[in-house]
C-alpha cells in the first residue's frame, strides 16, 4: 500500500520546478536575512523575557512565518522538502510498481535522479 497520496510523473515534477525554484530562492533570501541578524536575534533573546523584544521580535516572527507558509505550500502540493539550505526536495513517484522519490536540488535544470525512499540523497541514481 502506497505511503503517499500524490505521485508525480517526471513531467509533472519538471513542470513544477520553476515554481519550486522561485519559492526556494525566496526562502533562502529570508533565511540569509535572519542569519545576518544573528547578533540582533541574540540580543532579542536576552531582552525578550523583560519586554518581548519590540519591533525586532515582530520582524523575526513575520519572516519566520513567511518561510513556514512557503514550506506549507510546497507540502500541500505533495512535495517533500528535505533541506532548506540546499533546496533539496523529493517528489513521490511510482517506479516499477513501488514508491520511490524523484530527487531534485536547487540549481539543477530538470529532474535527473531518483532514489529509494530509505536511501536519501546519497542513494540517487540517474533516471
Amino acid at each position: 500500500m502506497p505511503m503517499f497520496e500524490k505521485h508525480f510523473t517526471v513531467e509533472e515534477a519538471n513542470d513544477l520546478l520553476p515554481y519550486v525554484a522561485s519559492v526556494f530562492e525566496k526562502i533562502q533570501s529570508i533565511s540569509e536575512e535572519l542569519t545576518e541578524r544573528k547578533q540582533d536575534l541574540e540580543k532579542l533573546h536576552r531582552s525578550a523575557p523583560g519586554n518581548g523584544g519590540g519591533d525586532k521580535s515582530v520582524d523575526v516572527v513575520i519572516r519566520s512565518e513567511a518561510i513556514g507558509r512557503y514550506l506549507a505550500d510546497l507540502e500541500e502540493k505533495g512535495i517533500l522538502v528535505k533541506d532548506i539550505d540546499t533546496g533539496l526536495i523529493d517528489f513521490p513517484h511510482m517506479r516499477e510498481n513501488r514508491e520511490v522519490f524523484l530527487c531534485w536540488k536547487l540549481g539543477e535544470k530538470t529532474i535527473e535522479f531518483w532514489h529509494e525512499i530509505n536511501a536519501g540523497f546519497k542513494g540517487r541514481q540517474p533516471l
